[in-house]
């Protein structure tokens, strides 16, 4: 009896020591979509598009001088601990963490960046990443934005938008405008524009930019006597 006592007694400990969601039961727990993070978004995206193997001359000769290749990237951090070896571009993506590859390789393609206006410009990769910042990933892994379009926004996206594009909003009308106009979504709210998604939708947003891809091809290839697949495959 007492033997009984005493396992029941270290039983109640550890439930006491555990999370509380691992003594809820499935109903109990609170019914949240399940968010992508930054890092396993820009994996999936870097994965999806075959970025190392379409960027591997570029990336070879970035890893024989990454002072070359992180020229630009190191005037716009704040980050003061930077090393090229071992890469250390971000003060929250290391070697051991599990999205540092995928981070890297698309920092240095100029597709992936920080949050450059906070201190020590984080990467925050467990963050959920927001529907413009996945579309502004998608669109520039799938090379559909000339490098000035990157950069500049016409008064004519702005008016198109209908979203205020003050303070921290200021870079989302060349993606949102231009992946409306290519079919992609359709107009978006800014709350829409700052709202989380799932991986699902982010498979949905990729094939999309796939298919886009695909078709522009087929048309610039039409009569040339080349085949062309009608979907390009992951």
């Amino acid at each position: 009896m007492r033997k009984r006592t005493v396992i029941n007694s270290l039983f109640i400990t550890v439930l006491a020591c555990l999370p509380l969601t691992s003594v809820l039961t499935a109903a109990e727990l609170p019914d949240q979509k399940s968010l992508l993070s930054r890092g396993r978004a820009t994996e999936m995206i870097v994965d999806y598009f075959k970025l190392e193997e379409k960027n591997k001359e570029f990336l070879a000769a970035c890893k024989e001088d990454y002072g070359i290749c992180t020229f630009a990237f190191a005037a716009r951090t704040s980050f003061d601990r930077m090393m090229l070896d071992p890469l250390i571009l971000y003060p929250d993506v290391y070697p051991a963490y599990r999205y540092y590859h995928s981070i890297n390789l698309a920092s240095l393609l100029d597709l992936a960046s920080g949050y450059y206006m906070e201190e020590q410009s984080p990467f925050r990769p467990e963050q959920a990443i927001t529907r413009v910042e996945a579309l502004k990933l998608v669109m520039g892994a799938a090379g559909l934005l000339k490098w000035k379009e990157k950069f500049e926004l016409t008064d004519q996206d702005q008016s198109w938008l209908k979203i205020s594009l003050d303070g921290g909003r200021w870079w989302y009308g060349r993606y949102l405008a231009e992946a409306a106009n290519r079919g992609f979504i359709g107009q978006l709210s800014a709350e829409q524009a700052e709202g989380n998604i799932d991986e699902s939708e982010l498979w949905q947003i990729m094939a999309s930019a796939n298919r886009f891809v695909a078709g522009n091809e087929q048309a610039s290839l039409a009569g040339s006597g080349k085949n062309v697949a009608n979907e390009i495959n992951p």
